[in-house]
């Protein structure tokens, strides 16, 4: 038996909701969290990589359109299966995200599903409400 036989994975779904600043300084906390929900769900540590990257550029995308002073919402997902994270944010544009750039590209082929939502300008907020949001399956070997 090796040490990956040994890791317990479970089909209910386990979900953690996180809020961190603004702030890019930050994003260590949204990747500890998702790394261990992912780990824990059993996925390889290869895959996790790929989750801390796809986060990473999500988190960071939203990060530096944020309002001032605002939270980024981040909520984590997962089964033995899969894991799903979405991550939220007031922005100040309307289109933070850039689907034809280097990041977007980089989320899109790490990840099994890639959605970005946005919604109209939020006057109690004081900005527009921005989701990226991906899926990634695990890989049972």
């Amino acid at each position: 038996m090796d040490s990956s036989d040994r890791i317990i994975t479970s089909t209910r779904a386990t979900s953690t909701r996180v809020q961190i600043d603004a702030d890019l300084s930050q994003v260590v906390m949204l990747r500890a969290v998702a790394e261990t929900v992912a780990l824990i769900a059993g996925f390889t540590v290869d895959e996790v990589a790929d989750i801390r990257v796809a986060l990473d550029e999500a988190a960071t995308c939203l990060i530096l359109d944020a309002v001032p002073e605002s939270q980024i919402h981040c909520e984590v997902t997962a089964d033995g299966f899969r894991i799903r994270i979405a991550v939220t944010a007031v922005c100040d544009s309307d289109h933070p995200i850039d689907t034809t750039g280097f990041g977007w590209h980089v989320m899109h082929s790490i990840t099994d599903h890639l959605a970005a939502e946005h919604e109209t300008y939020d006057r109690e907020q004081g900005g527009y409400p921005v989701e990226i949001a991906f899926t990634q399956v695990r890989r049972v070997h």
